[in-house]
């Protein structure tokens, strides 16, 4: 099998731009599974054994001879155990204690998941054959509660009798094979085919779709983001014009002229990278790597369209031109459309949820007062730009606020779970994050100057609420059907990692 590689890279800082794609898509022949070299991508091994059960030298080695199919480090952590014990609080426990690296660093997890890459088995021994299994997964390499269930059984035999070292190693060579495992080595692909011809026939098809849909994302980011690098790039002029008139008294002003400081540097990333996106081949837009990377220039294209955007109107408002008022209405847009959204969001709520939709009914009729004000004293000057925003900001911040109070209370009523209310409260905070990607229109101020998560947007509260039911009910389904992993983490608080135990 060949590998092209080729780069482009946009940094975010964009001071260089290299990136790299490397596509190649597996061919299966029938009856043949790919294999990968003895160990490959296992990147630590980290044993904590504290009950003298594990034969450590025999589990390091064994675990060395796996074959992971992404970049992995792996943690055992075997303890004494009682029967009543929930470990996936424990593993928790001792993470936070022992091994705060096994916890998310990243700022917008909040702590909330297992770090990228990990795989944790926990095993605690209640007794000569008994105790449970844990195991627990980065958010990159979560499985299926089925697959769960298979991992765990794998080591269920040794475990009965108290081969504890032989259990774990079976439990780990189990997840290897699962964890991250390619969809053309799947079991059920060659079972479903029943000949070699037919599962020969499926696996064709399969990748010559796959392809083809790859190549449609590459065709589609590549052009979303040639459409805002062209904004980009016939606001050019304007933008460096305007961000020579930002006052250097205003704070807000002093932010967007350090973006614009290396808004040229990101300009000419991104511009090379479309070129270089352009000029690729058919299977470089086949390859996942490919289709990344288009929508990560897309990503930065319209990052440039915002930002432009954002200086375009500062300069408005602060030079008090011709187009100030057009400019303040941008920068109220958003909240405009949040308070108008509100009514539909209040409709038909439970009765238990009156007296937070009542709180957040009242909050829409003040904060449309205030904004309204906030407008006429822009207008009459007696209030600064910066003044203006700030207020708006606060507007914004509350509203923030009143949804997250009105989001426990809507949680608090459906989840009938410590592990369902975790559920949700993922889906919702992955809202927030996404709020910015839905604003598709025009920059404001206060958008590309604060994180993505500072203002909630109506709109997107609403998808993290509906995403949090469905995740909720698909696990009700799942539970109605197969009950053998535990998963949820008491006193966890807001933590979701993924993972679960069961008996043996």
């Amino acid at each position: 099998m060949s590998l092209r590689t080729w780069s482009i890279r946009i940094a975010s800082t964009a001071t260089v731009l290299a990136i790299g794609v490397a596509s190649a898509i597996p061919a299966a022949q029938a009856g043949n599974s790919i294999q990968l070299a003895a160990g490959q991508n296992l990147e630590s091994v980290t044993i904590e054994d504290s009950t003298g059960m594990l034969n450590e030298q025999r589990l390091r080695e064994a675990l060395e001879e796996l074959d992971f199919n992404e970049p992995t480090d792996v943690a055992v952590y075997a303890r004494n155990g009682e029967y009543s014990d929930d470990i996936n609080t424990k593993t928790l426990e001792f993470a936070k204690s022992s091994h705060p690296e096994w916890i998310s660093a990243k700022p917008e997890d909040y702590g909330d998941y297992w770090a990228d890459g990990l795989f944790i088995i926990t095993l605690s021994i209640e007794g000569r054959g008994d105790g449970q299994i844990g195991t627990y997964f980065g958010e990159d390499r979560k499985v299926s509660e089925s697959a769960m269930e298979s991992i765990h059984e794998a080591g269920y035999d040794d475990f009965n009798l108290s081969r504890w070292t032989d259990g774990v190693i079976a439990v780990a060579d189990q997840a290897a094979v699962i964890m991250n495992r390619p969809w053309y080595e799947h079991p059920a692909l060659w079972i479903a085919g029943g000949s070699a011809g037919v599962v020969g026939a499926i696996v064709g098809g399969a990748v010559m779709h796959t392809r083809s849909k790859r190549r449609e994302t590459f065709a589609e980011e590549l052009r979303q983001g040639g459409l805002h690098l062209t904004n980009v790039t016939m606001d050019l002029d304007e933008t460096e014009l305007a961000a020579r008139t930002l006052p250097a008294t205003s704070q807000h002003a002093i932010e967007l002229e350090q973006r614009f400081a290396k808004f040229m540097t990101k300009y000419r990333a991104c511009f090379e990278a479309q070129q270089a996106l352009e000029s690729s081949g058919k299977k470089e837009r086949s390859g996942y790597e490919g289709v990344r990377f288009a929508k990560e220039f897309k990503e930065s294209a319209q990052s440039l369209d915002l930002t432009d955007d954002a200086i375009i109107a500062a300069s408005a408002l602060y030079t008090r031109s011709a187009s100030w008022k057009d400019a303040w209405h941008a920068q109220t847009k958003p909240l405009e459309d949040d308070l108008a959204e509100i009514r539909e969001l209040l409709q038909d709520v439970e009765p238990e949820l009156m007296g937070s939709a009542a709180a957040l009914a009242s909050y829409r009729e003040v904060a449309t007062e205030q904004l309204r004000e906030l407008s006429v004293q822009l207008e009459e000057e007696s209030i600064t730009v910066d003044q203006a925003l700030d207020s708006l900001s606060a507007l914004r911040a509350e509203l923030t606020e009143k949804l997250d109070i009105f989001a426990q209370a809507q949680i608090e009523v459906y989840a009938e779970s410590a592990e369902e209310k975790a559920d949700m409260q993922s889906e919702l905070k992955k809202s927030r994050y996404e709020s910015r990607a839905n604003q598709n229109s025009v920059g404001t101020i206060l958008d590309v100057l604060n994180p993505s998560s500072m203002y909630w947007r109506v709109g997107s509260y609403h998808h993290g609420y509906t995403a949090g039911v469905s995740a909720v009910t698909a696990s009700r389904e799942a539970a109605s059907s197969s009950g053998g992993i535990s998963s949820g983490y008491s006193g966890g608080g807001s933590f979701s990692g993924a993972g679960g135990s069961s008996r043996f």
